[in-house]
C-alpha cells in the first residue's frame, strides 16, 4: 500500500470521521509491506500484510478474505474505456477500481493519477508503487470528498455504492453496471448496455461559525 494513501483512509466503524495512524514494520520504497493502521477513536486495527491493507475480516484471516487472484492487464480498448468513463483527462487524484475493473490498474497508473486503488483483487508484484490494494467489506474506507473517481463491478456496487458516492469529491465520477440503480447524490451523464457513468453533485461546505471579537 502506497504510504501517501494513508491520509485519505478512514475507519469503517460507525463513529465520527477521523484519520488512521500507521504503524509500519517494513517498507519497500514508498510502499508499506507490513504494518497496521489504527483508529484513535475506537482502537480498531487494520493489518497490512504483503502490501495489502485489510478492511474486511477481523481478525486477519487470508483464507476467509475477499481477495482474489491478480487479473491479467486489460486489453487496450477496455483500459481506454475505463479512462474515458472516469474522466481521466489530466493527472492527479485518487482513482478507485473495484473488483473486475482492477485489470485496468496499471494502464490507469500510467496516465498519472496520484494513487490508483484496487479493491478485492491482488496486484502484480511489479505494479507501480502508486497502485495500492485494499480488501474491503460493505463500506469503503475513504474520507468524504477524497476520491476523484470510482468504478465498481456488480458485486461491489451491490454493497458499497453509498460509501463510494460519499467518498467522491464534487464532480467526481462514479461508474457502475447498467443494472445498478443510480444513487441520489450523483447525476447520470451517460449509459450503455454495460455501464452508466455519473458525476457527484456539488457538495455544500459546512457553515462556518462566526464569533464576535473580544474588545
Amino acid at each position: 500500500m502506497f504510504i501517501e494513501l494513508v491520509d485519505s483512509l478512514r475507519c469503517v466503524s460507525a463513529h465520527e470521521d477521523t484519520w488512521l495512524v500507521a504503524g509500519v514494520t517494513r517498507m519497500d520504497g514508498r510502499r508499506i509491506v507490513e504494518g497496521k493502521l489504527g483508529c484513535p477513536v475506537c482502537r480498531r486495527e487494520y493489518p497490512v500484510r504483503d502490501s495489502v491493507a485489510w478492511f474486511a475480516g477481523t481478525p486477519f484471516d487470508p483464507e476467509a478474505s475477499r481477495l482474489t487472484h491478480a487479473p491479467a492487464p486489460a486489453p487496450e480498448d477496455r483500459a481506454m474505456r475505463a479512462a474515458a468513463l472516469l474522466g481521466l483527462t489530466d493527472a492527479g487524484g485518487i482513482v478507485v477500481l473495484g473488483g473486475s475493473w482492477a485489470d485496468c490498474a496499471e494502464a490507469i497508473a500510467e496516465l498519472g493519477p496520484s494513487h490508483v486503488v484496487v479493491l478485492n483483487r491482488a496486484i502484480p508484484i511489479d505494479a507501480p508503487q502508486t497502485v495500492s490494494c485494499l480488501v474491503v467489506g460493505d463500506r469503503l474506507p475513504f474520507a468524504a470528498g477524497s476520491v476523484r473517481a470510482v468504478a465498481l463491478d456488480a458485486e461491489l456496487a451491490a454493497t458499497s455504492l453509498g460509501s463510494a458516492t460519499g467518498a467522491l469529491r464534487a464532480r467526481g465520477r462514479l461508474v457502475a453496471p447498467a443494472s445498478t440503480p443510480v444513487p441520489p447524490d450523483v447525476s447520470e451523464l451517460a449509459r450503455d448496455e454495460q455501464d452508466w457513468v455519473a458525476e457527484r453533485v456539488a457538495v455544500a461546505s459546512p457553515p462556518v461559525a462566526l464569533r464576535s471579537a473580544r474588545r
